[in-house]
């Protein structure tokens, strides 16, 4: 007796194939979701945002004083070439995963961004290791299906067509599912990048007649006993970076103390070479906690000499700034296609 496979089919076929469109919809609720964690992390790193740009206000700042996830952020907002990769790499996964035929692209890339990114935040102790590491397992989840045809390849043999996940077994609803989900999907990327663009913007640098490093050389406040406990300034850090509580600055004490705050300028002369200073300073830095950047508002007028130096008075302070260019190399040495000479310092 002859059997038509056709129409007799196996039985466990049968069973699965709920079973197959369960995890293919499973699969697809787990490309959404990985593109919404995502793609906040990439649009904020693309936009210089997550980790910010250099400024003169870290220049006073020791290497034995940062945190290590401060070295990190130090070392990404220095180089913002990179830090835009590192967001363009994240978010083309991002882009990829909304087609279910690239899908298998955007997971290989995003697990090799989660990789990196996860052995960045466990060594210099990032608090969302755990949240790197969730991410990368979802890339690797996602991979599933296309494992077989991946070990082909890289075998260098000949590897099937990628299989196409059909979430949706109803045709009429699949009609209008395979064109509405690529289009959520790409709502989701694109406009979560319009938004933060929006919101928080690119950081801009307006240096001020201000802006720079310097170090104090007269002070006409004595100097304590000890030098221990000696708070005038010895040096300070005006930075360029325009925010909403003004621009960052940095001081550090003869004591050895290293305070941040904000500092608002108001020029009186046409040409910025006079004017005064509103800042605001936080307490000392010390300790295993976020340095403070607000408590003490300080006003002070300064003049600006032609050879560079500042005078600075008001608040108790009467003292002569000269720039310091030493403690600002790393900005003015910039990076360039020259083979010049190496300056490793």
């Amino acid at each position: 007796m002859r059997i038509d496979s056709t129409t007799n089919p196996d039985p466990r076929s049968v069973a699965q194939r709920p079973i197959v469109t369960i995890g293919w919809m499973a699969h697809w609720v787990l490309r959404m979701a990985l593109i919404g964690m995502l793609i906040v992390y990439g649009w904020t790193k693309v936009f210089l945002v997550q980790m910010g740009v250099a400024d003169y206000s870290s220049a006073l700042v020791r290497y034995g004083e940062m945190s290590p996830m401060g070295l990190l952020w130090r070392f990404m907002e220095y180089s913002e070439p990179v830090q835009i990769a590192a967001g363009a790499a994240e978010v083309l996964a991002c882009l990829l995963l909304v087609w279910r035929r690239t899908a298998w692209l955007g997971a290989l890339l995003g697990a090799a961004d989660m990789a990196v990114v996860f052995a960045l935040n466990l060594f210099f102790d990032v608090p969302v290791k755990q949240l790197a590491l969730a991410l990368f397992v979802g890339f690797l989840l996602l991979l599933i299906p296309d494992v077989p045809r991946l070990v082909r390849i890289v075998a260098g043999r000949a590897a099937p067509a990628a299989p196409l996940p059909r979430a949706i077994p109803w045709p009429r609803i699949h009609r209008v599912t395979r064109i509405l989900g690529p289009v959520l999907g790409l709502a989701l990327v694109l406009g979560s990048g319009a938004a933060i663009y929006q919101s928080l913007g690119i950081p801009a640098r307006e240096p001020t007649p201000v802006s720079g490093v310097y170090r104090v050389t007269q002070d006409a406040r004595p100097p304590a006993r000890q030098l221990a406990v000696d708070p005038r300034w010895s040096q300070v850090a005006f930075g360029s970076l325009a925010r909403e509580q003004g621009s960052p600055m940095s001081v550090r004490t003869a004591d050895g103390g290293l305070r941040y705050g904000w500092y608002r300028l108001t020029p009186s002369a046409p040409d910025g070479s006079r004017g005064t200073i509103e800042a605001d300073l936080g307490p000392r830095m010390g300790g295993p906690a976020n340095p403070g950047t607000s408590g003490t508002q300080v006003q002070l007028t300064y003049e600006r000499g032609a050879d560079g130096t500042l005078r600075l008075s008001g608040a108790g302070e009467q003292l002569v700034l000269s720039p310091d260019a030493e403690a600002r190399f790393l900005f003015d040495r910039g990076y360039s296609w020259e083979p010049r000479q190496p300056v490793n310092r």
